[in-house]
């Protein structure tokens, strides 16, 4: 049904409830299961023009890259148990245009992701991620809503 299966994961309350719709939506099938976390691009270590060899001490951004790898890494290996092909990465930018991104380049036959309840005043500030993904979306959006 989904052969590639784009799951989004933040280590939020919902990241359970998620992994399990992924889990139900890739058993029995040949699915392949993108466990995916964005950071923020201020957050990113990666290569940034530095001086080669110059160490950039940036605490913050190491621990939400840890975190994000810890979140990753728990899904996966939830997912490995049931017996479910999956991959995992960690993607940066803002979050609702690199999720349409990766599920573009991956292909994706759907993407799973949650859905937090933010007040009106926090949907003003940051916007809601999955109304954006919905919107952006070249394939169906699961959104779970359960963990709220």
């Amino acid at each position: 049904m989904f052969d590639v299966i784009l799951l989004a994961v933040d280590g939020s309350r919902q990241t359970k409830f998620v992994v399990d719709l992924s889990r139900q939506l890739a058993r029995g099938h040949n699915s392949t299961v993108y466990v995916t976390c964005c950071i923020d691009e201020s957050y990113a270590l990666e290569e940034n023009g530095d001086t080669p060899g110059e160490v950039t001490d940036y605490p913050p951004a190491e621990e939400e890259q840890n975190t994000a790898r810890a979140v990753v890494g728990q899904a996966l290996k939830t997912l490995a148990q049931a017996g479910i092909q999956a991959k995992g990465n960690i993607i940066v930018g803002n979050a609702g245009e690199a999720l349409v991104a990766e599920a573009v380049k991956r292909q994706a036959s759907v993407i799973v992701m949650g859905h937090r309840q933010l007040s009106a005043f926090g949907r003003i500030m940051k916007g809601s991620v999955s109304a954006e993904v919905i919107a952006r979306s070249p394939c169906p959006v699961m959104v779970e809503v359960r963990g709220n």
